[in-house]
């Protein structure tokens, strides 16, 4: 049992460095993630709000559903609709191609048409998910989308993730979320925006323990062997 011990010994004065070495760096909170006394989640768009190639658009023409369709932005920047043929939709905001449709239908065919565009997929909007996800990876932004929204596209926090704290770099900058406090509702949510790149941290300890098997392995005598 001695002998165990004084094997035992180094194992654990190890897994204790990596605790203290595992801290994860503080940066400013993410704006938008403090808690107010309204508990309000932030406002705004995640990613641009420039129509690009290939984005995926909705588009309503009220109480007329023929109107009313899903459309891909093609490589030259167009989408073809019913009546009105080709429009340029690249580079315009949504509501910006919202007039110029009605614009053309109006011209035509119908008095005062209610249109509305939604960009369902942004492929010009992107955000970068890396560190202990299980899915690390590039991801396009559909619409307003928050730090733990962004997390679950990389398929959610991998067993080795420090769950407390996430850094988020924006124009190059760090900014801290709290995860713990997010899930309890103590703060809100931040949104991410485009060109965001997260990283989830490591724990240190988490890894220590992974490399010798766990806690069950480092106790077993036959573990310490392995």
């Amino acid at each position: 049992m001695k002998t165990t011990w004084k094997l035992l010994l180094p194992i654990l004065a190890m897994l204790t460095l990596a605790a203290c070495s595992g801290n994860v760096p503080q940066h400013t909170a993410l704006p938008g993630s403090t808690l107010s006394t309204e508990a309000s989640l932030p406002t705004g768009t995640s990613g641009s709000d420039r129509i690009a190639p290939q984005d995926l658009l909705v588009i309503d023409v009220f109480k007329v559903p023929d109107l009313s369709k899903e459309v891909r932005v093609d490589d030259n920047g167009n989408i073809t609709l019913a009546l009105i043929g080709t429009v340029r939709a690249q580079g315009l905001s949504a509501s910006q191609l919202e007039k110029q449709i009605a614009a053309r239908l109006e011209k035509d065919y119908m008095h005062n048409p209610q249109v509305n565009v939604m960009v369902r997929e942004s492929t010009a909007s992107r955000v970068t998910v890396s560190g202990a996800v299980n899915r690390p990876g590039v991801y396009p932004l559909a619409g307003d989308t928050t730090v733990t929204q962004a997390i679950a596209l990389a398929e959610g926090l991998s067993r080795l993730a420090v769950k407390d704290k996430v850094t988020v770099f924006r124009n190059g900058k760090p900014y801290t979320v709290a995860l713990e406090d997010v899930s309890l509702g103590k703060v809100a949510d931040p949104m991410v925006m485009a060109g965001d790149k997260i990283q989830v941290h490591t724990s240190a300890t988490k890894e220590a323990v992974a490399d010798y098997g766990g806690v069950g392995g480092l106790l077993s005598p036959f573990g310490l062997f392995r």
